[in-house]
C-alpha cells in the first residue's frame, strides 16, 4: 500500500469517526447536561470561601556583635565575649510551610474561637465540625465520589485524644474522627507558601466569612511567629535558664557567706590570736571564692542573654491581614466550564470505548457501522 493510500485511509477513518460521533450528539449532549447539572448542584451547595492573606519577611540578625560597635569593648571588659555568640541560626524559608502543616500548629489553631455565618454563633472549628449538619452536597459527594471513604468511616473507632505530657513536648497524639475532620479542613483553609522571587512567606486563609478569614489569618501569623521563635531560640533559652538558676543559688550562698564573714570580722575586731586568724582566713577564702563564682556566672548570664537576643528571629509583616470584601470561591463560571468539559469528555470517551469493544468482540457490528456511515466518493 502506497503512502498516499495510507493517508487517504487515515483521513477516511478520522472523518468516519467524526460522522459517527456527530450521529451520537444527542447522547453526548445528555452526558454534558447531566454532569453540568451535578456541577451546578455542587456549586449551589458549596459554602462561599473568603480569602485573607499576609506577607511575612523573615529576618535574622546575624551581625549583633558588629552592630554593637564600641559597646562590644565594654562588654568584653565585663567578661562577655561577643565573638563566641552563634550567628549561624538562619531560618530557611521551607521551614514555614512545614510548621504550618504540622499537627500541633493546626490543633492549636482549630481551637481558636471564631464567628460563623449562623447568627450569634461563636465557636472553634472543632466544635463546628462536631455540631455541623451535613448538607445535600455533602451527602451527594459522600455517596458518589467519596463512597469508599464513607464505607471506611463506618468501621473506624471513635478514639479520644491522648497527649503524653510527661516530658517537655508531647510524644504522641491520637485523634478522634471529628479532630481528623477538623485537621483535614484546617489544612485546606491555611496555605503557607514561599515566594522565591522576593523571599517572602505568603500565608493565606480560606474561610466562609470575611471576619472568620481575617481572624484565623491573624492568629496563624501570630502563632507561626511564636513557634518559629521558640524553635530557633530553644537552646539559647535552656542555656540562659540553667545559668540563671545557678546564679540564683550562688547568690543565696554568697549572701550567707558574706553575712557570716562580716559578722565574724565585727565580733573579733582588735583581737589577735592564731585561732582567730585561721577562722578569719577560712571565711575570707570562702567569701572570695563565692564572690568570684558569682561574678563569673554574672558574665555568663549576660553572654547567654546576648546569644538569646542574637538568635531571636525578627519578623517583618510586609503586607498585613486585610478583611476581604468579595468571595474567592466557588466560581460559577469555573463549575460551568468544568461540567461541560467533563460531560463531553465522558460522553465521547464512552463512545470510543464502545467502538474499541465492538472491534475486539463484535466485528459484524463494526462492519455495519462502517457501511452506515460510509463516505461516498
Amino acid at each position: 500500500m502506497s503512502e498516499e493510500q495510507k493517508k487517504q485511509e487515515e483521513q477516511f477513518d478520522i472523518v468516519w469517526l467524526l460522522l459517527y460521533l456527530w450521529s451520537k450528539r444527542k447522547f453526548i449532549m445528555i452526558c454534558v447536561g447531566v454532569v453540568t447539572l451535578i456541577a451546578i448542584v455542587k456549586y449551589v451547595s458549596t459554602d462561599a470561601k473568603y480569602k485573607a492573606s499576609a506577607s511575612i519577611l523573615p529576618v535574622v540578625d546575624e551581625g549583633m556583635a558588629s552592630k554593637l560597635g564600641d559597646k562590644g569593648g565594654l562588654a568584653a571588659m565585663a567578661g562577655v565575649d561577643l565573638s563566641q555568640s552563634s550567628n549561624g541560626n538562619i531560618i530557611t524559608a521551607d521551614l514555614y510551610p512545614k510548621v504550618a502543616s504540622s499537627t500541633p500548629f493546626l490543633m492549636e489553631l482549630m481551637n481558636e474561637k471564631v464567628k460563623w455565618n449562623e447568627p450569634d454563633t461563636v465557636m472553634s472549628l472543632y466544635e463546628h465540625v462536631v455540631q455541623r449538619t451535613p448538607s445535600f452536597g455533602d451527602y451527594l459527594l459522600a455517596y458518589t465520589i467519596g463512597l469508599p471513604g464513607t464505607i471506611k468511616s463506618w468501621f473506624e473507632d471513635e478514639d479520644s485524644i491522648i497527649i503524653d505530657n510527661s516530658g517537655e513536648e508531647p510524644m504522641y497524639v491520637v485523634l478522634d474522627k471529628y479532630q481528623r475532620g477538623a485537621l483535614s479542613e484546617m489544612r485546606e483553609m491555611i496555605v503557607v507558601e514561599e515566594d522565591p522571587i522576593y523571599g517572602t512567606i505568603e500565608l493565606s486563609c480560606y474561610a466562609e466569612s470575611p471576619e472568620q478569614a481575617a481572624t484565623l489569618a491573624s492568629k496563624a501569623v501570630e502563632l507561626l511567629q511564636k513557634i518559629i521563635t521558640e524553635y530557633k531560640t530553644k537552646r539559647a533559652r535552656l542555656s540562659l535558664n540553667f545559668i540563671e538558676e545557678r546564679y540564683s543559688e550562688t547568690m543565696s550562698d554568697y549572701e550567707k557567706i558574706r553575712e557570716q564573714f562580716y559578722a565574724y570580722k565585727d565580733s573579733h575586731r582588735d583581737m589577735i590570736s592564731e585561732r582567730v586568724d585561721i577562722a578569719y582566713q577560712k571565711l575570707s577564702d570562702e567569701y572570695n571564692i563565692s564572690y568570684s563564682l558569682l561574678k563569673t556566672l554574672s558574665s555568663q548570664m549576660e553572654q547567654a542573654k546576648m546569644t538569646l537576643m542574637e538568635n531571636t528571629p525578627v519578623f517583618s509583616v510586609v503586607e498585613p491581614v486585610v478583611m476581604p470584601k468579595e468571595k474567592d470561591s466557588p466560581s460559577a463560571k469555573w463549575h460551568l466550564v468544568l461540567g461541560v468539559f467533563l460531560g463531553g469528555f465522558f460522553g465521547i470517551g464512552w463512545l470510543l470505548m464502545q467502538l474499541a469493544w465492538w472491534q475486539l468482540f463484535n466485528e459484524k457490528k463494526v462492519k455495519a457501522l462502517i457501511e452506515e456511515y460510509k463516505i461516498e466518493e
